[in-house]
């Protein structure tokens, strides 16, 4: 018997049948990979009450003035809820630069703002970690904030658990 004969494989399947076969089979086995990881991500899951600081650098007089504490703030990718706003420091923006001497100083810079926003979050954690989407949450992550008025680019720079 050929293996290939009359354009079939073993005088039994052609071409297409065979593609069919393939992508049925690929269904199946994606589906199943999928809700076996999920069903162990929710078995694991748990909703942990945390107050996160996020820093805002450089921008302007004008935005630093927006952010208002009661403002609930959104994370941009997923579009989920991070948390309500229940702190706001605005301070003068800084940056390192030398004098004459070769000396590095923090100089302020002026018509810049940084601001520190503190939220309080109730946020998924899988395994310890704080989940947002597909977006783990830590110290030093970037993260695209928005409320009504406004949208940042900021830093997570302080994670504390709540009990």
């Amino acid at each position: 018997m050929k293996v290939w004969e009359k354009g079939k494989l073993f005088g039994l399947l052609n071409i297409v049948d065979i593609v069919v076969i393939l992508v049925v089979v690929a269904a199946v086995v994606g589906v199943a990979a999928k809700t076996s990881v999920l069903r162990k991500m929710v078995a694991k899951s748990t909703v942990s009450h945390v107050s996160i600081q996020v820093f805002v650098d450089d921008i302007l007089p004008e935005e630093a003035a927006v952010p208002q504490v009661g403002d609930t703030v959104w994370e941009l990718s997923s579009g989920q809820e991070l948390g309500a706003v229940t702190d706001v420091k605005v301070e003068g923006h800084v940056e390192k630069a030398s004098d004459a001497q070769g000396n590095w100083h923090m100089n302020p810079v002026p018509g810049r703002k940084t601001v520190i926003l503190t939220l309080d979050c109730h946020l998924p954690s899988y395994n310890r970690q704080l989940r947002l989407g597909t977006m783990n949450i830590k110290v030093g992550s970037k993260i695209t904030i928005y409320s009504d008025l406004y949208q940042f680019e900021s830093v997570p720079i302080g994670i504390e658990e709540i009990k």
